[in-house]
């Protein structure tokens, strides 16, 4: 009787001590399943935003060939109009466009699509915009045709990472500009959080080292991102450039702007008009108000 009792007082211990009963994965399925969806749609909205205004993260990511002319006019008060016109030719094999080919796919066909045409559309969107985490190696030529042309060879890495529903983006870049610029180190580090399918919120950082200058720039700041239809666009942004003379680190500017971005035919021409306030320590940061236009013609896939 006495050994009786021992075993049925030891028998709940051996069996809460158990390594059999432990188990081998703690993730529950479902919820890695909604991560992984919520993120590809998160990732999605970022591209929208990146391929409406054409940055350097939607032609890498992308993988499209193209061909880009911009001519802008920025006027500045206390400065002189600056103009600039920006030739950039990007080209990727065919192999390289099956990824995130046709970004804003079929919202002209929205209206009279069955239930499974829409789910077979949604599926097709999430698989072409998942989050790429592999590194990804990038390299383009460039032209800068002012009054005293210049040549621009670049090379550079990226890779993003998720963090919850944050999304960040590395990118390091090494640049070589023909002119008096010589080479360039640059590294960028943007976040980005989705706050609904027409806003994205991004917190950006860039640090330029400018090697045959001898100059170090940083820039800091926020920014929005506002859809206002399929053929228009804002951006929202402020931040603070930081720069290093002697070896001493010293706030060189602050700024804020608005830019109105809208496709004026077929994805085919796009106008800007960007609206800020410059507030430069050249001035001893009085307020400086300057307007930028900008219309850039687009050739390719």
């Amino acid at each position: 009787m006495r050994y009786l009792l021992l075993i049925i007082v030891l028998l709940p211990f051996s069996v809460w001590g158990s390594p059999a009963e432990e188990p081998k994965d703690r993730s529950i399925p479902i919820l890695d399943s909604a991560h992984s969806i919520f993120g590809d749609q998160f990732n999605h909205i970022a591209n929208d935003f990146d391929s409406f205004f054409a940055t350097e993260r939607a032609d890498d990511e992308l993988g499209r060939s193209r061909f880009r002319v911009r001519r802008s006019y920025t006027f500045e008060e206390r400065s002189r109009g600056l103009e600039r016109t920006q030739i950039r030719f990007n080209l990727r094999l065919p192999s390289l466009e099956q990824k995130f080919k046709q970004i804003l796919e079929s919202k002209k066909e929205k209206k009279n699509e069955t239930t499974k045409e829409k789910e077979k559309r949604l599926q097709t969107l999430v698989d072409k915009n998942k989050l790429d985490t592999k590194w990804l190696f990038r390299g383009d030529a460039g032209v800068n045709a002012s009054i005293n042309p210049s040549i621009t060879l670049r090379g550079r890495i990226r890779k993003s990472a998720e963090t919850g529903t944050l999304i960040h983006r590395f990118v390091q870049e090494g640049t070589w500009i023909s002119t008096v610029d010589g080479f360039r180190h640059v590294t960028t580090l943007d976040t980005d959080q989705t706050l609904n399918d027409r806003l994205l919120f991004r917190f950006s950082n860039r640090i330029d080292w400018r090697i045959s200058q001898k100059n170090f720039l940083t820039t800091h700041g926020p920014g929005i991102f506002h859809r206002l239809s399929d053929d228009e666009a804002m951006g929202y942004g402020t931040g603070i450039n930081t720069t290093v003379e002697d070896s001493v680190p010293f706030m060189s500017n602050v700024y804020i702007n608005t830019t109105y971005r809208k496709n004026m035919y077929r994805n085919f021409i796009y106008f800007d008009t960007t609206l800020g306030l410059n507030f430069p320590k050249l001035y001893h940061f009085r307020r400086t108000p300057f307007i930028t236009f900008q219309l850039e013609v687009l050739f390719g896939s």
